[in-house]
């Protein structure tokens, strides 16, 4: 009997479910990252005056009279905060401000820092505490006004933004028909040679 049942299983292999077992079903499970919620809840800054390669003027940042907030930088202005002692009167102002902390290098990460404001010869004369998160593609800033007015975050674009990616999971099966598996056995005599 037990011989009989693994011949009717085989021979459905071979004649009834042929294209079945040649057939593999990958199923891709693919893990969202969950940013924080500032990485879709921003300010977008595209003002190219306040690149580090903009002469200066007498802007502010008032933006920020309000409260602080995050900003991501985009289009003309740069991609970041400069991360470098920036010379007074440029960026649209005199007073420029630039990030001396540490950059988050890993996805959904924020750090704090100081940014600081240079003046004269003094390329930390006033200074603000910032956060700054790591969203992937982007940096995002928590932004407060600067300590005096004629001041402003200085922004450039870095040549590397660092960033960590998720690898999705491959679960690869193979899947045979129903057929294969639920049978009736027939054992008659008549049938026999």
């Amino acid at each position: 009997m037990i011989r009989q049942n693994r011949l009717v299983f085989l021979l459905c292999q071979l004649l009834l479910c042929i294209d079945f077992t040649a057939a593999q079903f990958t199923q891709t499970t693919v893990i969202p990252s969950i940013l924080p919620s500032q990485c879709y809840d921003y300010t977008t800054i595209t003002d190219g005056s306040r690149n580090v390669n903009a002469v200066g003027s007498t802007n502010c940042d008032t933006i920020f009279l309000s409260g602080s907030r995050w900003v991501r930088f985009m289009g003309d202005s740069g991609t970041q905060l400069s991360t470098t002692p920036t010379d007074p009167n440029q960026c649209g102002t005199q007073v420029t401000g630039w990030y001396s902390g540490l950059m988050p290098a890993v996805t959904q990460t924020v750090t704090n820092g100081q940014v600081c404001f240079s003046w004269h010869s003094n390329s930390c004369t006033w200074s603000n505490t910032i956060s700054v998160t790591n969203c992937g593609s982007f940096y995002v800033y928590e932004l407060s006004m600067p300590p005096v007015c004629a001041a402003r975050y200085c922004t450039n674009t870095p040549s590397i933004l660092q960033t960590t990616t998720t690898t999705p999971t491959t679960t690869t099966s193979e899947i045979y028909s129903s057929q294969c598996y639920s049978y009736t056995t027939v054992d008659e005599p008549s049938r026999h040679e």
